[in-house]
């Protein structure tokens, strides 16, 4: 009979440890913002200029990055742009950087606080864009330099951005990039 007792001890503290748990797991979650609240602040902090067009959104895009210094480049615009947990994937020789909207921004805050970065200069010079009902997909050559304002010392390379208009506003939904290289020149036809 003393087994059958441990047993039922034991098993109701279990049932005791996974409701606890389960009520825990709930707490955290209910102090998160969803993607629709997320979307709300946005929305609510987006420029309208910035989203009503692919042409605002990608010149917002560009502008909030670019700092010169003594300045800090507008980081809450830039969020603003963005759908959440939007995917920032960077790809290099070494392979692909893969980051999200959130470790993007901190990356690239941590490196302005660290005087990293204490300039950053990025500006498109050509746009080839593909659009079907309410998604559009846009190669971006862009040029940029950080810490400089010689132009000779000017990078290129290319932004790929997926987006998609919700009826009242554009968002971009994703970013992938590549920089120039010796062994990866950008092709004329995305020159122009």
């Amino acid at each position: 009979m003393k087994i059958f007792q441990v047993i039922f001890l034991y098993f109701s503290f279990l049932l005791l440890f996974v409701i606890f748990s389960v009520f825990i797991s709930c707490q955290k979650q209910s102090e998160s913002v969803t993607p629709q609240e997320f979307i709300q602040t946005v929305t609510a902090t987006a420029k309208n200029q910035d989203v009503s067009s692919i042409d605002g959104l990608l010149n917002a895009l560009y502008e909030s990055i670019t700092f010169s210094p003594g300045e800090e480049p507008d980081l809450q615009r830039f969020q603003s742009l963005f759908v959440p947990n939007a995917p920032f994937i960077r790809i290099m020789l070494e392979g692909p950087n893969m980051m999200d909207l959130e470790s993007f921004v901190s990356s690239f805050q941590e490196r302005v606080r660290s005087n990293v970065l204490k300039s950053f200069y990025e500006a498109e010079i050509a746009r080839k864009t593909q659009s079907f009902g309410s998604i559009a997909q846009v190669f971006s050559t862009y040029k940029k330099g950080m810490n400089t304002d010689d132009p000779g010392s000017l990078g290129r390379g290319i932004n790929s951005i997926q987006l998609f208009h919700d009826g009242k506003r554009w968002w971009a939904c994703s970013i992938t990039w590549e920089d120039e290289r010796d062994d990866n020149e950008i092709p004329a036809k995305y020159l122009h």
